[in-house]
This record gives structure tokens, C-alpha cells and sequence, in this order.
């Protein structure tokens, strides 16, 4: 029988049941116990003689059994692979034998030959039917795996079979191990010696080596690790001993292109391969195949499975990626993304690479950086997100490396700015953390302690100028000290050179990109003059580095900003000055004469602080002792030895003999010498200074680009992706700790986030993400709340309760409000000490002289903290009317404010359910301290327009707490009637003597004195215009007040009903009452139904004709009053008269539909003529409230409150924008085609305006058809009339409008409206804009490009204008897209060739029409000339 290996093999490749077989053995058909026969007879042959296994029948035997295997139980597989494996072994070991004999010759080395190659047949066609087995039988079972237990089935199963085994299912994954170092002991073989020719020993090898690769392409046996080292070892074996290279090659780029597991098992192999076998040229040639492959766009699979290899094998063989890094480069400009995204990891690998390394020159490495950070940064203008994400998370990962790179830093910062406002969101999100990253990690904290304040750094910045100008004009003005010399004229030469590179060290701070700090990195074309710098800079930075006591203080140890002083003249910089000083005198001797052998070498954050001239000075004469001694080899050893610092010392000697030379020539007395010492002292502290102020130079630089991102952050702080808020909320936390100006203002806008609802914890991309809501208030407790180490407890409470309390400086009202929240919560949770609030409270009581903002601040947190828990403010109420109602409250008008605002505290933030009757509020008698107090702080004497604010909530109190607010209001309206009216000119002039004495600054002086004067002016009204302000004001909140007492009062009375109610029927169960009561029952409850109606009716009785009309109302007699002030402007001209009058009127309106119904159109009045936009404003709003109140009356002059959209004033527009939103979107007005003007803020100047009205778009989509209902007035809106809009804004408006046309049935029918208005169109402009709105919509149906052919009479004479025939061939592209793939196009191309048509008529008839009109023009010019 011939037996050729590899023809073998390529048959067992194909189909098996085809493979023929001599002696063929019909396993299927035959039992169990003759199958076990005839395998222990070949057992028993091969036992005796390894290589009886050439014998054909029992070679038959053993393929007939692997033909058959799957009609075999598991005991018999088990059986069958032991006997493979021990003849196998048992060649090896007779063929091992035979080769470590010394006198083997080469027939006895052939007898190996052939068993070899049987046993290697068989071993692979069992691998290859053993995974066959184990696919029909079932995937292999985790719990089989080898190792888990020497009992297990794995080892039971080479001992016999049981029933367990005849049952159950073969497991094959225990048995791969033993088998792959089988054929590892197979490979340690001289396969040379046996197989003389390559043909015969490639064919053994590959037969093999192909188990250990199909072993591969299961990815569950992959997961096991002795596995995959068995796999490795092999391939290592057969690569390195058995000239496998280039099998392995085509095998290895195989599974790379169709099994994605192998991707990093392959890199690890190679890895092995170069490292542990030495044989690095597999992993090159592959690595160049690779680099010649092209990949498509839509091939996802293989890119994928590359890239994967690529980013392994750089992380673990870098060196050997670097060297083909050149031909890899091709794909980055791959259409595969993942490619690029491989090659973009891959280059940052080798960045880390090169930089942590110290093979090869530094000027080679320098320049390896350079050119691959410029290809990194190109990346971040790649078409896909994806790649733009992969280079802002590879720099991320770069930051974390001690080497800095200080200029590439500035230009990914600066390139990660840009990404910010990248439109994807992952890119924004992963820019976000590189900047928050870039902060963490900068280079500039080795002086100051690492804090970033670019106030400070200004500061350092120009005292550095200023004392390097000042000591280089004294160089220049001093005399030199050798008058001849060639030494002397180039220290000269230096000097100016120095000089020059001073103002090269100027320019870097505004430019970036030329600065010249990076710590790996070459320029090109370096001058002379530029290497001295860096020789010196590399040597100071070199020696700061190995420094241990200039260590940059963590975070943790920066306690307040008032306790922290950053001083750059402190003394615990004094050592290192000391330092600093040898460090220069050693480099000034050591580079003076080679600066062009040095580059630079680290970055710059480790540049030496201030040193001042008078110590310089002072220790000038150790400096020439270190002179003399620098140029000593031992001397100069002191410096650390990195590259580049030890350089070839040839011009050494040279310079010594130049010295000496000079000295005997020149013959320098004592004197001389002096002189030059101080000279090179002088030139030590120029370079010195220089260093300085590039290294402040560079600070500021990158402060800046920081600051000049921080309004686009905050502008990400709103961002509708979740991970992205979360981003920017940790780099307004971080940049906040490091004192950047503007990260307050960031830290104030997040405060925001605290009403956003998602407070559940999500995950994306397999990370746990915390809730907007929790996050913020970790944020909010670390840097406010959390104690710091090292400080006593009460230094901590004290800390806590200041952060609050300056929580609350320029807070505007939506910050306080937001502020209140978060503050709430977090008492909620009980994270918030009791020590702190009785810090508060001891701040608001204090005796002392505080600031005003202190105490008001202590006030509003304890105002915010009683929210949740009422006894804060119960358990103090002595204290709030000492203090902000007593002495301290009428000095500060705003203290007194505050305080009421924290006395309604006392009635509890229980929310009110509609219809429910229960009422948990606090209701205290008309004698309490608290109401006296209130009306003292009201009628008490004041001319400060703070008492307005005060006032308004001082009455709030009264009718939250009162059980009869109406009567104290009575009294106090009385008494401040009585005093606006009083004549006695002392009223006006008088000035309450406490007034303004506790607490007041030089402001508040400016302040009440300009108040002063102010009221004080001459007024042509009869009275004090500010008292009777004071009363008007007063009036109108009253009344405004008491309708929500008198809903407050219909409560009460039902819930005294009911409760009645509820007793009676108690009673009646207590007597007894039998069935037949029942329907006296029902009467009943069918009276007390209408007594709670009547209830309701006298209540609105009550405040439609008492309040203002009763003949017994105190507010009765003011309507008339206030209509005439506001009716009269010329009479009464102050302008707080005018505007609380205005106001109150408004309160007024809100009262009563008979009052709202006779003066409403007086308010619209004043809308349309007054000049004040306080006045104009405060009306936008109060007819909000009228439009809720009186409907009926607010619809029929609504026109009057759009037009507020078109003031010119910001704030009215604003207001206006939000009250319409408001009353729209809630139903309580009806849109009227008005919704234009709404559309026109779309695209106003102002964001926020802008933001409001698509804000309100959005919501209003939601109703059912809003928008669709209101299209075509919106446009007819926009595109004519008075109201038109230009062209470019109309466009505009309407896509963002069409974007929420969404339904098809919707489309459909615009098209036909659209269509019909072409026939009444005549103007051009109406044309294009109608064509373009049709081609806005999406014509995903065939309907809607029916109706539009349906529509061409209306429109066919309008396509000759070039614009509108554009518009229908974009909607004719957009149709043809959306089409069906499988129905024809001709009634498309039908249509299209019909416009043409058309537009070319339209043409012929305009010129036609020209013509005739150029002829008529010229007959009536003719006829004129004639006459």
C-alpha cells in the first residue's frame, strides 16, 4: 500500500463518507461488543510494536473506527484516542532513541518515517471527528473542563466505560490538553534528520500542527488557559525548529479573517513566539500582509477582528509593531473605521512606548513623538465619531504617564475644545473627561502647589518680566570685565544671544504651537542659541525631578481660600532656591562653551522658583568656589546622569586651555575676579529668570484655553444625554478645586440638575452611571460639606456652615430656589450635622458687627433647612423676631425679608391636594408677638425701595399664619393712609434714627443717601409720592392675598360640614337607625350637596361684589384711586408711584370680573404706551394671571399680549414668551394664528428667547395635531404680509417646525394644501417659500407624490423661476429614495420630464412676455413723440 501524507490530508478535508478505505469495517452496523473486538485486536498489535500501526489492517482498523466514530459510545472514543496517543508516544520515544544515538545511520532513522506520519494521520482526523462528535452530541460543558478534579470524568473515562458513559454525552474539552502536549513532544523531534527533503517534512509538519488550529476555531476551548498555552507552544515549536513560518502565516491570517475570538490569542502567540523562542520575523511578515490588506466600508466582521490584533499585539510587542508602523500607517486612511480606530490606539501605544523608554538617541525619540502625535491629532477631524472618541480617550490614556509633554499638551487641549462642540455625543462626553483629565495631571504645580487661579499667575507672570527687564538692563548698562580675548568675546556672544531668546520666551505665551518645552520631542533646524537654552533648562529640570522635597501638595491638604496664602516669596521655597543656585553655577560651567550638544529633555513643570537678586548677591563667593570646582569630572557627577545629560567632553580641555591662557596673559588681580564672579552670577540669574517666565508663560496659557471652554461646558451641562451631564458636572467639580474664575459660575448652573427626575442608577456600555440627581449632590457635599482632614470639629463646622452661607452670595432667585431643594434633600437624608445649623444661628444672632451678606445668608439657609424641618425655625421664633424683626431688620430691610420668608416655615411645606378638605397648616391668634412685630416692620418709617420686597413678605406671613389676617391688614392699610395723607411737611423729610445704624458699609451709606435724594425731588404731586407708593402697594398685594384667603376660608367651612356631617351619621348608627331611614338619608345628602354648592357660591359673592364694591370694604374705596394714578401719568410722575400703582392695578383686575371687565382695557393701554420696561414687564405677567382668572374677558384681546414678542426690550419679550407658553400649553387661551409670532422667536438674536420658544414647539407637539392644525396660518405668517420675514430666517423657522410633521396621513394633506396655494400666489417670494416647505416634507408614500402630481395646474406656470424648480427636483431625489426597490421608476421620470417641460414653456412665455412689453413700451414712446 502507498501512503502519501499530504494527499491524505487534502482527502480529509473533504467530504469523510467518501474516503475509501481497503478494509473497510461497517461500524455502524455492528455492535458494541464487536466494535470493542476489533479495537482492543489493533490495541493489542500496536502494544507490542509501535510501529505495527504500518500494517494494513490495522491501520483499517483504526480508520474505519474515526469513519464511524459517531455510531461509537464514549468509553470506545476514549479507548480509541488512548491508543492513538500511546502508539504516537511510544514512537516518539523509539524515534528519540534513534536519534541520540551517535552511530544512527539513515535507514534506521527511515523506520520512523512512516509510523510517524500514520500515527500523525490519525491524531488529526481524530481532532477533526471529535469536534464533529461533540457538535451533534452538545456543546462542551463548562463543568468538564481539565483540573477541576483528578476523579472526574476526565480521568474515568480512559479506564473503561460505564453506563454513565454509554448514556451520557462524550466530553472531548478534558482530553485537548494531553493531547496538545503530546504533539508538543512530537515537535522536540530532529525532524531535519528523519524527513531529508522539505516537501515530505512541511507535509508532517502541517499534519501536525492542523489539530492544534482546529482546536482554535472553538472559542469555548479558547477560554481555557492551559489550552491556549498548549496552542501557543506548538505553533512556537513548529515556527521556531521546524521551518513552519509561512504555514503558520496563512494559518494565523486565516483565523484572524473568520473566527473574531482568535484575534488576541493570535498576537499573544506571536508575542511568545519573539520573546520566549526569539523568532520575532513571523509576527513582521504578518504584520506587513496585514498593512497590504484592504478592507471595505461594509465588511464589518474582518476589520473588526484585525483591528483587535493590532491593538493586542502593540500593547504587548510594541517594539516590534514600531518597526513596521511606516507601511501600517495606510490605514488611516482605511474605509473601515475600526482600522482606524486600531491604528489610532496603536499609535498611542507606541507613544507610551517611546516615551518610557531609554533605547536609542533622544533626538531620535524626540522626533518618533512628534511625528506620531501629529498623526494622532490630524484623527480628530475623522469623519466617524467613533475614531474622533478613540483619539480623545487614547490622550486620556497618555496623561497618565509621568513624562507630561508639556507643548503637545497645550494642542490637544486645544483640540479637545474644539471636540466640545463635535455632534456626537460620545465625542462631547469623552472631550469633557480629557479635560477634566488635562487639569488633574498638569505639569505647572512644582512652585505654587498646583492651583490654577489665572489671577495669580498673571501676577507671577509680570514680576517675573518686570525683574528679568530689570536685571538685563543692568547687564546691558555694565561695563565688561575682559577688554580682549577670544573668551571674552564669546561670552559676549552668549549674552546676546540670551537676550534674544528672551524675547523669543515672550511670544510663547500668546502662541502655542511654537513653544519648546516638550520633554521628548526634536525641532528641526534647532539654532545655537535655542540649544543653550535647552541645555540649561534640561539640566535644572533634570536635577528638580530627582528632587524629594518639592512635593506638589494634594488637594486634600487645601483648606479655605481666605486660610490658603500662595506666595511665591514663602520660605519654604528657601531649600530650594539654595538647590537651585549650585544646580545653575554646575550648568553655567559645564554648557557655557557646548550649548549645541544639549537638547531639551523634560518638560517644564519642573522649573525652579523665584530667586531673589540680594541672595544671589549674598552668596557670591560660594559661587566661585563651585566655579572652580564645576569643571571637575567629580564635580560634575553630582549631576543626574539621564540622556543627554553626559555628553562627550572633547571641547572640555579646550576651554580650560583657553582659561589658562587668559590668565596668563591678562594676569586678573583680586579685584578682577570678584567681578567676574558676580558677572556669571548676574548671567546664572538671567537664564534663571528666563526659565521662570517661560514656565509661568506656559501656566497661563493653558489656564486660558480652560477658561475659554467653560461656557460651552455649561452649556453641556444641559445636554439631553445623560452621560455627558454627569462629565461635565465631575470637570466643573475638578476645575473648581483648582480655582479656575469661571468654574463657579459653572458649579452655580449645575445646581439646576437638582429637578432632574432620572435619580435611578442606569447602565451604558456595561458601566454602572449614577442618577443627575445623586450625582449632583456628591458633588455638592464634597466640595461644601465633606470634612477635611486634619482640622479640629469645630474648624469643620464652622468651614460647613461659610460654604452655605456663601452658597448664597449673588444668588439670583432661580438659584436660591434650586439651592432650597438640594438643601432640603439633603436634611432629608440626615446629611446635614445639628452642629451646623446652630452654627447658622449663632451667625444670625451674633452681636457682633458682620457683613451684611453673612447674616442674611445664615438666614436663607435656616429659611431653606425649616423647609423639611419645621422645627428648626419653631424652636428660634424669639430669635427671628429679635433679630430680623427688631433692630438688625429695620437697619436691613433684605435681613428682614429673608426672616419672614423663614417665619412662613412655620405653617409647614405641606402641598395642598386638590379636592381634599384636610388642612395641615399652622394658624396662630391675632395677638401673637409675631403679627405685631410684622406690622412694625411695615408701618416703621423707610425711604430704602427694599421695603417693597419686605413688605410683600411680611403680609404673605400674616395671611399664612393669621386666623384673621383681614383685621390686622384693615389697621395697617388705615394707619399707612393715614400717614401718606398726613400734610405735615416733617413726613417727608423725616428720617427714622435707627434706621441703617447695625451692619452698615460704605455702599449701603451710597446707597440710602442716592435713596434719599431720590424721593426727596421736587413732584408736582401734593403728597409724598413714596408713601403713597408705599400705601398703593400695600392695597393691591391685600387684596391679591385675601382671594387666597377666601379659598382658604371655603375649606374651612366644608371641612367643618363634613366633619358635622360625619357626626350626625355617627349618631344615627349609635341609635340605631333602621332601613326605612334611608331615604330621609338620601334627602339629606342630597341638601348638604347643595349646601357646599351654596358654600361655593357665597364665597365668589363675596369676592366678585363685596371686595371690591361692598359698601363696608376698605379696599373699595382704593379702585378708584388706583385707576386714576394709572390713568393720569401726567399728573402723577414719579416712577415708583407709577409702577406700584401699575402693579396693584394689576392685583386688582385678578379681584373681580365686574372691575376686570370695566378697566382691563386701561392695562393694555399702558402695555402699548409706557416707556418703563419694569412696567411693561410686570403687566406682561399680570395678564397671565387675568387671562387664568377671566378667561372670557382675557380672549377677546389677546392680539394685546403677542404683541409683547416684538418689544424691544429683552425681558418683556422673555416674560411675554414664557406667559404665553404657560397659558397655551395649558389650555387657558386659544390660538388664534398668532402661533407666527411665537414662530418668529425661533430664530431670535437672544438663546435663551430662542431656547424658550423651541422649548415651547416641542411641547406643543405632543398635543394632539397642534402644530399641523396651525401650519398654514404659519406660514401665511412668515412668508407675507407686515409680519414677513426675510427669506434665510423663514427657512429656517419652518425646517425646524416641519421636523414635527411626522405622520404620513399629516404630509398628505399639506401637500395638497400646499399645492392650492400656488393658484393665489402672484409674488415670486410665495412661490420658492411654498416649494420649499413641500420639499421639507418626507414623501414617504406614494399618496403624497400623487397629490402632488395631482396639484401641477396650480403650479405648472410657476416653475420657470430657477429656485422653485430646484425645490421640486430635491423632492423629486428624496422621492426616489424612499421608493420601493422592486417597483419601477417611470411615473417618477414621467413627472420629471413633465416639469422640464413646463419650466421650458414657462421660460419661452416670460421672454415672449418681455418682448411684448419691450414692444409696447416702445409704441407708447413713439405716440408720445408724435403728439
Amino acid at each position: 500500500m502507498t501512503f502519501n501524507l499530504q494527499e491524505e490530508c487534502q482527502t480529509l478535508q473533504q467530504d469523510i463518507s467518501n474516503y475509501t478505505i481497503p478494509n473497510d469495517h461497517d461500524v455502524r452496523n455492528m455492535d458494541q461488543a464487536a466494535v470493542v473486538d476489533l479495537l482492543d485486536g489493533a490495541i493489542e498489535a500496536t502494544a507490542q510494536s509501535s510501529d505495527a500501526i504500518t500494517q494494513v489492517e490495522i491501520f483499517d482498523v483504526y480508520r474505519s473506527l474515526l469513519k464511524g466514530i459517531d455510531a461509537l459510545n464514549s468509553a470506545t472514543i476514549s479507548k480509541l484516542l488512548d491508543s492513538i496517543s500511546s502508539g504516537l508516544l511510544g514512537e516518539v520515544d523509539a524515534a528519540q532513541r534513534t536519534l541520540d544515538t551517535p552511530d544512527a545511520d539513515s535507514t534506521a532513522l527511515s523506520e520512523h518515517k512512516r509510523p510517524l506520519e500514520y500515527y500523525a494521520f490519525l491524531l488529526q482526523w481524530f481532532v477533526l471527528a471529535a469536534d464533529k462528535v461533540v457538535q451533534a452530541r452538545g456543546p462542551p460543558s463548562p463543568s468538564s473542563k481539565p483540573k477541576r478534579g483528578a476523579k472526574g470524568k476526565a480521568g474515568g473515562k480512559k479506564k473503561g466505560g460505564t453506563i454513565a458513559d454509554v448514556v451520557g454525552p462524550w466530553t472531548w474539552e478534558s482530553q485537548i490538553p494531553v493531547t496538545l502536549a503530546l504533539i508538543s513532544k512530537v515537535l522536540r523531534l530532529k525532524t531535519h534528520r528523519l524527513w531529508t527533503t522539505s516537501a515530505e517534512r512541511d507535509a508532517f509538519i502541517n499534519c501536525v500542527t492542523r489539530p492544534a488550529y482546529i482546536i482554535t476555531e472553538s472559542e469555548a476551548y479558547m477560554k481555557n488557559n492551559e489550552v491556549r498555552l498548549g496552542v501557543y507552544k506548538i505553533i512556537c515549536l513548529a515556527v521556531k525548529h521546524h521551518g513552519h513560518g509561512f504555514g503558520a502565516q496563512i494559518s494565523i491570517m486565516q483565523c484572524l479573517q473568520y473566527f473574531e475570538h482568535l484575534s488576541e490569542p493570535m498576537a499573544e502567540a506571536l508575542t511568545v513566539l519573539a520573546k520566549e523562542f526569539d523568532h520575532s520575523q513571523l509576527a513582521e511578515e504578518i504584520l506587513r500582509e496585514i498593512a497590504g490588506k484592504q478592507f471595505n466600508a461594509q465588511d464589518t466582521k474582518g476589520p473588526r477582528s484585525f483591528s483587535r490584533f493590532l491593538i493586542r499585539f502593540a500593547e504587548l510587542s510594541p517594539r516590534i509593531l514600531l518597526k513596521q508602523i511606516s507601511l501600517l500607517l495606510c490605514h488611516l486612511d482605511s474605509e473601515s473605521y475600526p482600522m482606524r480606530m486600531a491604528l489610532v490606539e496603536v499609535i498611542g501605544m507606541l507613544i507610551r512606548e517611546i516615551a518610557m523608554s531609554d533605547e536609542g538617541e533622544q533626538e531620535s525619540r524626540e522626533k518618533k513623538i512628534n511625528n506620531l502625535f501629529e498623526l494622532l491629532t490630524e484623527r480628530f477631524l475623522d469623519l466617524s465619531s467613533y475614531v474622533r472618541a478613540k483619539v480623545i480617550n487614547t490622550l486620556s490614556r497618555l496623561c497618565d504617564l509621568p513624562v507630561k509633554f508639556p507643548k503637545q499638551r497645550l494642542v490637544s487641549t486645544e483640540l479637545t475644545i474644539g471636540a466640545l462642540e463635535d455632534k456626537a455625543s460620545s465625542v462631547r462626553r469623552y472631550a469633557i473627561a480629557l479635560l477634566t483629565k488635562l487639569i488633574l495631571t498638569h505639569p505647572y504645580g512644582l512652585m505654587h502647589g498646583g492651583l490654577l487661579r489665572i489671577e495669580e499667575w498673571e501676577t507671577r507672570y509680570k514680576a517675573v518680566s518686570a525683574e528679568l527687564e530689570q536685571v538685563e538692563t543692568k547687564e546691558m548698562e555694565r561695563p565688561p570685565v575682559e577688554k580682549e580675548g577670544e573668551g571674552d568675546e564669546d561670552e559676549t556672544e552668549d549674552s546676546d544671544e540670551e537676550e534674544d531668546d528672551d524675547g523669543a520666551a515672550e511670544t510663547d505665551e500668546s502662541d502655542s504651537t511654537n513653544m519648546q518645552s516638550s520633554p521628548v520631542k526634536s525641532t528641526p533646524a534647532r539654532t545655537p542659541k535655542t540649544l543653550k537654552r535647552q541645555a540649561i533648562t534640561s539640566s535644572c529640570s533634570r536635577d528638580l525631578s530627582r528632587s524629594k522635597s518639592i512635593a506638589t501638595p494634594g488637594l486634600g491638604e487645601i483648606t479655605e481660600g481666605e486660610e490658603m496664602d500662595i506666595d511665591e516669596d514663602d520660605d519654604d521655597d528657601e531649600g530650594f532656591d539654595e538647590r537651585m543656585d549650585d544646580l545653575l553655577d554646575v550648568a553655567m560651567e559645564d554648557s557655557k562653551e557646548s550649548f549645541d550638544e544639549f537638547s531639551e529633555h523634560d518638560d517644564m513643570d519642573e522649573t525652579p522658583s523665584k530667586q531673589s537678586v540680594r541672595s544671589s548677591r549674598a552668596r557670591s563667593s560660594s559661587v566661585v568656589a563651585t566655579a572652580k570646582i564645576a569643571s571637575t569630572p567629580a564635580r560634575r557627577s553630582g549631576v543626574p546622569k539621564t540622556p543627554r545629560t553626559v555628553k562627550p567632553s572633547g571641547k572640555k580641555p579646550k576651554k580650560k586651555k583657553k582659561k589658562a591662557h587668559q590668565s596668563e596673559a591678562l594676569d586678573l588681580s583680586a579685584l578682577t575676579n570678584e567681578q567676574a564672579a558676580l558677572a556669571a552670577l548676574e548671567s546664572n540669574h538671567i537664564l534663571h529668570l528666563r526659565l521662570r517666565k517661560r514656565y509661568y508663560a506656559e501656566g497661563l496659557n493653558f489656564i486660558r484655553q480652560i477658561e475659554g471652554a467653560m461656557e460651552i461646558l455649561g452649556q453641556l451641562l444641559g445636554s439631553k444625554n445623560k452621560p455627558e451631564v454627569l462629565e461635565a458636572m465631575e470637570f466643573f467639580r475638578v476645575a473648581y478645586e483648582y480655582q479656575f474664575l469661571s468654574a463657579e459660575l459653572g458649579i452655580k448652573k449645575m445646581l439646576h440638575l437638582i429637578w432632574t427626575k432620572d435619580n435611578s442608577s442606569t447602565t451604558e456600555d456595561g458601566n454602572e452611571l449614577k442618577g443627575v440627581r445623586s450625582r449632583l449632590i456628591e458633588c455638592y457635599r464634597s466640595l461644601y460639606f465633606d470634612p477635611l482632614p486634619d482640622m479640629e470639629p469645630k474648624q469643620q463646622v464652622n468651614r460647613i456652615a461659610k460654604n452655605m452661607i456663601q452658597l448664597t452670595y449673588d444668588a439670583t432667585l432661580a438659584e436660591l430656589t434650586s439651592l432650597e431643594e438640594l438643601v432640603r434633600t439633603m436634611i432629608d437624608d440626615d446629611q446635614i450635622h445639628s452642629d451646623v445649623v446652630s452654627k447658622l444661628w449663632h451667625v444670625y444672632s451674633s452681636d457682633r458687627q458682620l457683613p451684611k451678606n453673612q447674616r442674611r445668608g445664615a438666614i436663607i439657609i435656616l429659611g431653606m433647612l425649616a423647609v423639611a424641618k419645621r422645627h428648626i425655625v419653631s424652636e428660634r421664633i424669639e430669635v427671628l423676631l429679635k433679630v430680623g424683626l427688631g433692630p438688625l431688620g429695620k437697619a436691613d430691610l433684605i435681613l428682614a425679608r429673608y426672616t419672614c420668608i423663614a417665619l412662613q416655615r412655620l405653617n409647614g411645606s405641606v402641598k395642598n391636594v386638590k379636592g381634599s378638605l384636610l388642612d395641615k397648616s399652622v394658624r396662630l391668634p391675632m395677638d401673637s408677638p409675631i403679627f405685631r412685630k410684622l406690622q412694625d416692620m411695615i408701618e416703621h418709617p423707610c425711604r430704602s425701595k427694599d421695603w417693597f420686597g419686605m413688605a410683600e413678605q411680611a403680609i404673605n406671613t400674616i395671611y399664612l399664619l393669621g386666623e384673621h389676617p383681614d383685621q390686622l391688614c384693615n389697621d395697617l392699610i388705615k394707619n399707612l393712609t393715614r400717614r401718606a395723607f398726613d400734610r405735615q411737611p416733617s413726613s417727608i423729610v423725616k428720617r427714622d434714627p435707627d434706621a441703617m445704624e447695625e451692619d452698615i458699609n460704605q455702599a449701603d451709606r451710597s446707597g440710602t443717601a442716592s435713596a434719599t435724594s431720590q424721593a426727596t425731588d421736587i413732584s408736582t404731586d401734593m403728597g409724598d409720592s413714596f408713601l403713597l407708593s408705599q400705601l398703593v402697594f400695600v392695597v393691591g398685594h391685600v387684596a391679591i392675598k385675601h382671594i387666597v384667603f377666601l379659598e382658604f376660608v371655603e375649606k374651612e367651612w366644608k371641612r367643618q360640614k363634613e366633619e358635622k356631617e360625619k357626626e350626625e351619621k355617627t349618631k344615627r348608627k349609635a341609635t340605631g337607625a333602621t332601613k326605612p331611614l334611608s331615604k330621609d338619608g338620601e334627602e339629606l345628602d342630597q341638601v348638604a350637596g347643595n349646601a357646599e354648592d351654596e358654600i361655593g357660591e357665597r364665597i365668589a359673592a363675596v369676592r366678585e361684589t363685596e371686595l371690591l364694591y361692598g359698601a363696608e370694604s376698605l379696599l373699595a374705596i382704593f379702585g378708584g384711586m388706583i385707576v386714576h394714578i394709572c390713568g393720569s401719568p401726567h399728573k402723577f410722575k414719579s416712577q415708583i408711584l407709577r409702577t406700584t400703582a401699575t402693579l396693584s392695578f394689576s392685583k386688582f383686575l385678578c379681584v373681580s370680573s365686574q372691575f376686570c371687565d370695566q378697566h382691563h382695557r386701561l392695562l393694555f393701554k399702558i402695555l402699548e404706551t409706557s416707556s418703563d420696561p419694569n412696567i411693561r414687564s410686570n403687566i406682561v405677567i399680570a395678564l397671565g394671571d387675568v387671562a387664568v382668572s377671566f378667561s372670557n374677558i382675557f380672549d377677546e384681546n389677546s392680539d394685546e399680549l403677542y404683541k409683547g414678542l416684538s418689544d424691544r426690550d429683552l425681558i418683556v419679550k422673555k416674560n411675554t414668551l414664557m406667559v404665553l407658553t404657560h397659558l397655551i400649553l395649558n389650555g387657558m387661551i386659544k390660538v388664534k394664528g398668532q402661533l407666527g409670532e411665537m414662530a418668529k422667536c425661533l430664530e431670535d438674536t437672544d438663546t435663551r428667547i430662542a431656547d424658550l420658544a423651541k422649548l415651547f414647539f416641542t411641547e406643543l407637539s405632543t398635543k394632539d395635531n397642534a402644530i399641523y392644525n396651525n401650519l398654514p396660518d404659519v406660514i401665511s405668517h412668515l412668508s407675507v404680509g407686515e409680519h414677513a420675514v426675510d427669506e434665510e430666517t423663514f427657512q429656517s423657522t419652518m425646517k425646524y417646525i416641519f421636523s414635527f410633521i411626522e405622520k404620513e396621513k399629516q404630509a398628505e394633506n399639506i401637500v395638497e394644501k400646499l399645492c392650492q396655494r400656488f393658484r393665489l400666489a402672484e409674488d415670486p417670494r410665495q412661490w420658492r417659500d411654498i416649494a420649499f416647505c413641500l420639499s421639507l416634507l418626507p414623501f414617504k408614500s406614494e399618496r403624497s407624490m400623487k397629490k402632488l402630481i395631482e396639484g401641477l395646474p396650480f403650479y405648472q406656470d410657476k416653475l420657470h423661476e430657477e429656485t422653485v424648480f430646484n425645490r421640486f427636483n430635491d423632492l423629486l431625489v428624496k422621492a426616489r429614495t424612499n421608493r420601493s426597490a422592486n417597483k419601477p421608476d417611470s411615473e417618477l421620470k414621467e413627472f420629471e420630464t413633465i416639469l422640464t417641460e413646463h419650466k421650458q414653456q414657462g421660460e419661452e412665455d416670460q421672454a415672449l412676455e418681455k418682448r411684448v412689453e419691450g414692444k409696447r413700451a416702445a409704441a407708447k414712446k413713439r405716440a408720445t413723440r408724435r403728439n
